[in-house]
Order: C-alpha cells, then sequence, then structure tokens
C-alpha cells in the first residue's frame, strides 16, 4: 500500500509520520507505527475487484443468459417462436436476463465479500455525529426526489424493464411470468452491495492513496467507470433502444458522481449509500 503525504503528495516510507519534504504530519503513518500494521494492498484489492466484477457481472451473466434462453425454450416447447416481432423472443429475452442477474449477483457479492474480507469492519465503519446526520437528512431527501424524477422522466439507473414492470407490465412480462417484485428487489440489493464494495470503496481507495489527482477528480472518475460497467452489467444483454441508453447512462452517471461525494463527506464510509440505496429500492418499488 502507498501512502501519500495529504500536504505535498509525497509517497511516504511506512515509518515516516511526519513529511521529510514538508513537514505535514500522516495520520495513516501513525496508526500503522501504533499497530503495527501494514494496511493492505488497495491496488491488488481494486484490481481483483474490478475483475471479478467484469468477470461475473457481464462474462458470466452473458453465459447464463444463453442457457436460461436454452432452457426457457425447453420448458415452453409448445409456444411458437415466430420472427423477432412476435411475443416469445422478447419474453425470452426477459426470463434469460433477470435470472442471469440474480445468479450473478448472488456470486458476484459471494466473491467480492471473499475478495474484502480482511476489511469488512473498517468497509463499515460508521460515526453519528452532527455531519452524517445532516448527510443523511439531505440524502434522503435527494433519494426520494429521485424516486419520482424517474417516475416522470424516462431517466432511470435500473434495467429499463424494471421500470417498465414496476409502472405498466407488457404483455410479454405477463404471459409466463417471467418477471417478479422478488427478483427485481433481490437484483438491486445484491448489485448495489457490490457496487459499493467495487465502486465506492476498492476503487476510490484505489484512486485516493496510489495518484495525486484531487477528491473532485476521483469522484467524477469513479462515476464514469461504475457507469460503464453497469452498462456493460445491465443493458447489453437486453434489447433497448439508443435513447435508452442515454438516459440510464446520464442517470447512473449523477447518481454515482452523488454516491461518491457521500462516500468522501461521511469519512470513506460505505454506510451511509448502503442506506440511502436500499431507501430508494423501496421507494422505487412502492412509489413506481
Amino acid at each position: 500500500m502507498r501512502i501519500r503525504c495529504r500536504n505535498c503528495y509525497r509517497l511516504l516510507n511506512n515509518d515516516e509520520e511526519w513529511c521529510t519534504r514538508c513537514g505535514a504530519h500522516s495520520a495513516e503513518i501513525e496508526e500503522i507505527l501504533k499497530s503495527g500494521v501494514v494496511p493492505v494492498d488497495e491496488k491488488s484489492i481494486s484490481n481483483k475487484s474490478l475483475l471479478f466484477y467484469l468477470l461475473i457481472a457481464f462474462i458470466i451473466n452473458g453465459i447464463l443468459s444463453v442457457i436460461f434462453g436454452v432452457v426457457f425454450n425447453a420448458m415452453h416447447q409448445d409456444i411458437y417462436l415466430g420472427d423477432e416481432t412476435t411475443l416469445l423472443p422478447t419474453t425470452i429475452t426477459y426470463f434469460s436476463s433477470i435470472n442471469s442477474l440474480l445468479v450473478s449477483s448472488i456470486i458476484c457479492l459471494g466473491v467480492e465479500l471473499v475478495v474484502n474480507v480482511k476489511d469488512l469492519k473498517t468497509y463499515l465503519k460508521f460515526t453519528l455525529n452532527k455531519k452524517t446526520i445532516i448527510t443523511l437528512i439531505v440524502g434522503v431527501m435527494l433519494t426520494i426526489g429521485l424516486v419520482f424524477l424517474f417516475k416522470y422522466t424516462p431517466l432511470t439507473i435500473t434495467p429499463t424493464y424494471f421500470k417498465e414492470y414496476l409502472m405498466n407490465p407488457t404483455n410479454e412480462m405477463k404471459e409466463i411470468g417471467t418477471i417478479s417484485v422478488f427478483k427485481i428487489i433481490s437484483i438491486l440489493i445484491l448489485y448495489m452491495l457490490v457496487e459499493e464494495l467495487v465502486f465506492r470503496k476498492a476503487f476510490i481507495n484505489f484512486l485516493d492513496q496510489t495518484t495525486v489527482m484531487s477528491d473532485a477528480t476521483i469522484i467524477i472518475l469513479q462515476s464514469i467507470v461504475s457507469t460503464v460497467f453497469m452498462v456493460l452489467c445491465y443493458l447489453l444483454l437486453v434489447k433497448t433502444t439508443l435513447i435508452n441508453y442515454v438516459f440510464f447512462i446520464i442517470a447512473n452517471l449523477v447518481v454515482n458522481a452523488l454516491l461518491g461525494i457521500s462516500y468522501f463527506v461521511n469519512d470513506r464510509s460505505i454506510v451511509s449509500n448502503i442506506i440511502f440505496r436500499l431507501l430508494f429500492i423501496i421507494a422505487f418499488v412502492i412509489i413506481l
């Protein structure tokens, strides 16, 4: 793990509590000297987290989607396949997509917990004080506001058919029972936990400790990276329009930036983000 001076950004040695260039104190080095424990390598954790997310949420998810498509076809051989405009192809897409997302989200969370197992306690640290209380109040108001914004505009941070199912399910969705509120909630919660571990904790810590980027630059970069990965995870396996891609990307860039700001404001804790996102999922299902 590389620790930089917060004042001049010089790389510090593990016994260099006071920067030899500018004289600034390092709380991180002080903690190392007191505990005698050298923190884990954030670069290694970040690389593993991103790699496993890409492999599971995109590649394995795609493989599972094909498998579930074959399973669906075997279960419903009596239904005429027809061309791409008929009922079944869309139904197969919904069935294979939502079930592959559910299975891959379980696998992905399990793997990410194993990768981050040594530091889960520090990841979940949360101090309730005046600043965090104000942040929670503002965050709750923003969360409810975003849900209503997504309800009355084409913007969304979830797969578009999740929103469509909750607001006005089509015949394809109701015909075979391919989608359910339980599956939607499960997928959103599981991937929410994965995304906070990967993009807020691991990725931001990696950038914060191995580069001289400002907090604002890190927030913007993590927002872009997390949005790209979410497009790979959620949208590539489902037929959708170009405009839906645009709305999905815009909404996720904004939300991921807000989550990044929340992470820094709350002393690099993902607890507040988890609270906000759980509230969002509940409100999303109820209000839509």
